[in-house]
């Protein structure tokens, strides 16, 4: 393309743009209304941070050296036919802007307006020279003169630049458009063509605002690109899952004693939802179809616990269970809560991680696979080839989105038998309803809801890097009536920050608080590279309150449970994704105290992202306050997924982010519910009349699901 030369190739690179296709759907940010060419007149009346188009001739340009700095700043001053003033100011001049602005001559400038002593000014005007009358001129721009697109832009990328080469995209990509929906969907859903909908998106008929948008009031083009996400998405699904078959398992039903038996020893009675999820296993595990089904529960809902029990029915007919979690931290402690609960019964408990000496792991192997082992707990290491099960019937997975799909396809297959075990798989990063029902349509739910009662919701705060002593006398304060405290950081040691150097590592902090404003208290540190005893050591003298301070990793994310701790501190918190904050967030307030997480970043607030004026609409600088405040003013985990998917796209969810596959760029699967049901509803017909996409009206789809099938429908049918 005209203009694009290795650098700014490198930069639409980094924005995902590297083929007419990737530009095609580079879709903008927002639309600005430029049809009304204004006189400087005009703008007495116009409220300021209005966004306007001014004609005026050139009357004066004076270029003003900055003291201190190398760049110059540039005022302009232009005089419309109406007689009015309009002063024009670049605080950053750039070469050859001067020698663009010459005076005499008409120009059209573009902008927010500002008023400085109640005369109208633009800062950092887009602009262009009138070389013909306004009328003949006004059909041919594509800055001003029509309803106009805002990219998201960069420092290299002017928005005025991205707007030219994606217009000459569409000029050239358009004409070579072959259309995916066939004729009778369109026809059927009263959608626009896809050439159509690709010159409306970019350079729109009528202005509208996209965040005012409603189910009620879709644009044409939003309404067809919507219906086509959600229909791709829908008929690879569908192609994919006609080749799924179910698979036979053992059938678990009738007995209830061991499980009795372990609620009896239980403190607290079980919540409803804890009781209507055992149920719902248990239909489940009394069919000989191996059972797919994910618990979802808030950060401390009681999912584990849901497992166990449910897992009585399968022990109590003589067939094993497996319990695998992502770090040998958890692992460990569901192998303790496991043992303790079954302690009083016949079941043997055994745990399997990475760090065992050869010769015990070997003895527990040999123990799972002559059966001597009936519930056994572990990480990663229980799907080695080297693990050989003698009956397994259950198999309970932990945090399932830390592990790849195929890690935890690896238990669906077990030599010697034809017999596939039943799987849960819990999860704190809740599904949303919306994509449970768009996605998981063969993938039984269960969601619990309450929490254990005497819970109090976390009070959460961001705060700046420079606040830190905040977070120091919260810990001290909390310390000093016997609660004890998390400090996150991002890496282990200062040996990993090449590149990272403003990041916090857990070692150079340890030494730091520990002689400066946390001296007073015992302090200590994990992660995952100590030793295990260590490591183990350290987590029991900080849950039998030796220690008052614990640093560490995310290594603590899941599952340490230590009710007395009350505060949650996270260093570079903008670094983590929101519902890891949650997960970290979910270690305190476990107990009856009141928990406090506060999230260090020294990223900059939102009012300062810019500097001291407004550069140019579109700019790249989305401050991560916005994100992390989202923590301050939600405590639900559901509340956040639904912001995590927004933001992410449903890609994640999946265990992996398959490249090729459909995303939703435009869809909102809260907003779109009803396109989402007609879009479903149409590759349900297609697939019924068409299962092989053989027929000459579906040539397109055909081409376009091949590219993507047989990688997409591997993940999608292993997660």
């Amino acid at each position: 393309m005209k203009g694009v030369g290795p650098k700014r190739a490198q930069e639409f690179q980094r924005k995902g743009i590297q083929s007419l296709e990737d530009a095609l759907y580079y879709f903008p940010l927002r639309y600005e209304d430029r049809t009304r060419i204004c006189g400087p007149k005009d703008l007495y009346k116009v409220e300021e941070g209005t966004s306007i188009s001014v004609l005026a001739t050139i009357q004066s340009v004076r270029e003003i050296p900055l003291k201190g700095k190398k760049s110059r700043l540039i005022e302009l001053v232009a005089i419309g036919d109406d007689g009015g003033l309009l002063s024009c100011t670049w605080f950053q001049s750039y070469k050859g802007l001067k020698e663009k602005l010459e005076i005499g001559k008409k120009f059209i400038f573009q902008g927010k307006l500002k008023k400085f002593r109640g005369a109208p000014q633009i800062i950092h005007p887009e602009f262009e020279l009138q070389t013909a009358s306004t009328s003949k001129k006004q059909k041919k721009s594509i800055h001003w003169g029509r309803v106009v697109p805002i990219y998201s832009r960069s420092e290299i990328l002017s928005q005025k630049f991205i707007r030219e080469t994606l217009f000459h995209c569409l000029e050239i990509a358009v004409p070579q458009l072959n259309d995916l929906l066939p004729d009778q969907v369109r026809e059927k859903h009263q959608l626009i063509s896809i050439q159509d909908a690709f010159k409306e998106i970019h350079f729109p008929s009528n202005y509208f605002a996209i965040d005012q948008i409603s189910s009620n009031n879709l644009p044409p083009a939003y309404r067809r690109f919507i219906f086509e996400e959600f229909f791709k998405f829908q008929l690879i699904l569908k192609m994919d899952r006609t080749k799924i078959k179910k698979l036979p398992a053992q059938s678990f039903s009738g007995k209830n004693e061991l499980f009795e038996l372990i609620k009896a020893q239980l403190p607290f009675e079980l919540t409803q939802g804890q009781k209507q999820a055992i149920e719902e296993i248990r239909k489940d595990v009394a069919e000989p179809i191996a059972m797919n089904r994910i618990v979802q529960g808030d950060v401390g809902s009681g999912k584990t616990l849901v497992a166990i029990l449910s897992a009585c029915n399968i022990l109590d007919q003589n067939a094993q269970v497996a319990l695998m979690a992502p770090t040998e931290i958890l692992a460990e402690q569901h192998y303790r809560l496991v043992q303790s609960l079954f302690e009083n019964s016949s079941i043997r408990v055994a745990l399997l991680t990475g760090s065992l000496p050869k010769k015990e792991k070997e003895k527990i192997q040999l123990g799972i696979r002559e059966g001597h082992y009936h519930f056994v707990v572990g990480t990663h290491a229980l799907i080695q080839a080297s693990v050989q099960w003698n009956n397994l019937g259950l198999v309970i997975i932990d945090e399932q989105h830390r592990f790849g799909v195929n890690q935890r396809t690896q238990f669906l297959a077990q030599p010697g038998s034809n017999l596939s075990p039943h799987m849960v798989t819990m999860t704190a990063t809740p599904i949303p309803r919306s994509l449970a029902l768009t996605v998981f349509g063969e993938l039984q739910v269960s969601t619990i809801t309450e929490l254990p009662a005497g819970r109090s919701p976390i009070k959460t705060k961001v705060i700046a890097g420079s606040e830190r002593n905040k977070l120091y006398n919260l810990i001290k304060k909390e310390v000093s009536t016997g609660r004890q405290a998390y400090l996150v950081y991002p890496l282990v040691s200062e040996s990993e920050s090449e590149g990272f150097e403003h990041l916090k590592s857990v070692e150079k902090e340890f030494v730091r608080l520990k002689n400066g404003p946390l001296a007073e208290l015992n302090i200590a540190f994990v992660h995952g590279k100590l030793p295990n005893e260590e490591r183990l050591k350290i987590m029991n003298e900080f849950k039998e309150g030796k220690v008052h301070v614990l640093l560490s990793t995310t290594v603590i994310e899941v599952g340490v449970d230590v009710p007395n701790a009350t505060v949650m501190g996270i260093e570079n918190a903008e670094r983590f994704g929101l519902s890891q904050l949650h997960q970290l967030r979910g270690r305190i307030g476990r107990g009856k105290h009141q928990g406090y997480c506060v999230l260090v970043t020294d990223s900059k607030p939102p009012s300062t992202s810019q500097a001291n004026f407004d550069l140019e609409e579109g700019v790249e600088e989305e401050s991560p306050w916005v994100r992390l405040q989202k923590l301050e003013i939600s405590t639900s985990g559901f509340e956040i997924s639904e912001f995590d998917l927004k933001l992410r796209g449903p890609g994640d969810f999946f265990g992996t982010k398959q490249s090729g596959s459909p995303t939703f760029r435009l869809a909102d699967l809260v907003r779109d519910i009803d396109l989402l049901e007609n879009a479903r509803n149409a590759a349900d017909l297609i697939l019924q009349d068409d299962p092989n996409l053989s027929n000459a009206e579906h040539t397109n789809l055909k081409k376009w699901s091949s590219k993507v099938l047989e990688a997409a429908s591997k993940n999608l049918k292993s997660g």
